[in-house]
């Protein structure tokens, strides 16, 4: 049984040969409403305008595993370090339509979660699909906080913040958003994420050094890397992703 089979199989998702060698080239048809229509993986205001498309084509489509693969992994570092889930306050960076969410309350048993995206169907999808999943949900740019977002997060007193596919390709969180991110967070908080590692794309070697300066210079002291599955491609390939986690100085 697999852990994704609560997402229910609404559309037939066919996707084509990629255009090229970028994650952000992969499209697929789907029908909807006996039409079908073409969608890029990375469309996201299109795809979570549809009832569980998004998770549909990803999940069951091209097997991704990050969500559940990243709870594994923190469960185990957490254990490991007695930290105790119900004194945990997450706030989930590019949180989609609420795969990663499930497993933080579901499978991490954290009890108060906060979801942040900058895409408004976003938000729409995690409230359609997943009523109730998060306390409160922000549509908000991270590279540029309005001050009633930016009180909002602030006041949290957020002692975890985490992300999962939300990095790299020119459409994900940039690293000014990592920033923005890693500076809501409390001292003695978890930082959580992944990145994909020796990859051309300008935006993951940016991610990588910022990564590197953080633990180099003490502010984030590493606890856990390793790479784990994160999904198959549209070409057949498997892409991996390192999932870090680390304690704020």
């Amino acid at each position: 049984m697999s852990a994704y089979d609560y997402i229910p199989k609404l559309y037939n998702v066919r996707f084509e040969a990629p255009e090229g060698g970028k994650q952000s080239e992969e499209f697929f048809l789907a029908d909807i409403d006996g039409k079908p229509t073409r969608f890029n993986i990375h469309d996201y205001k299109s795809l979570y305008a549809v009832p569980w498309l998004y998770d549909i084509a990803l999940y069951h489509t091209l097997s991704c595993e990050t969500p559940t693969e990243m709870s594994a992994a923190i469960k185990g570092v957490w254990e490991q370090n007695g930290v105790d889930p119900s004194q945990l306050r997450f706030l989930e960076l590019g949180a989609g339509s609420g795969v990663f969410g499930h497993e933080i309350k579901n499978t991490l048993k954290v009890p108060h979660l906060v979801g942040l995206d900058i895409e408004p169907n976003a938000k729409l999808a995690a409230e359609r699909d997943r009523p109730g999943l998060y306390e409160d949900y922000l549509v908000a740019d991270l590279t540029a906080l309005e001050p009633s977002s930016r009180a909002v997060l602030e006041g949290g007193k957020f002692n975890v913040v985490g992300m999962a596919s939300a990095t790299g390709w020119g459409n994900h969180i940039p690293v000014a958003g990592f920033e923005q991110g890693f500076a809501l967070l409390e001292s003695g908080g978890w930082f959580i994420f992944h990145v994909k590692p020796q990859d051309p794309d300008p935006e993951c070697i940016a991610l990588n050094d910022w990564v590197n300066e953080k633990i180099s210079s003490g502010a984030l002291l590493e606890k856990y890397r390793a790479s784990h599955f994160h999904r198959e491609s549209s070409g057949g390939g498997k892409i991996y992703y390192d999932v870090v986690l680390g304690i704020k100085a």
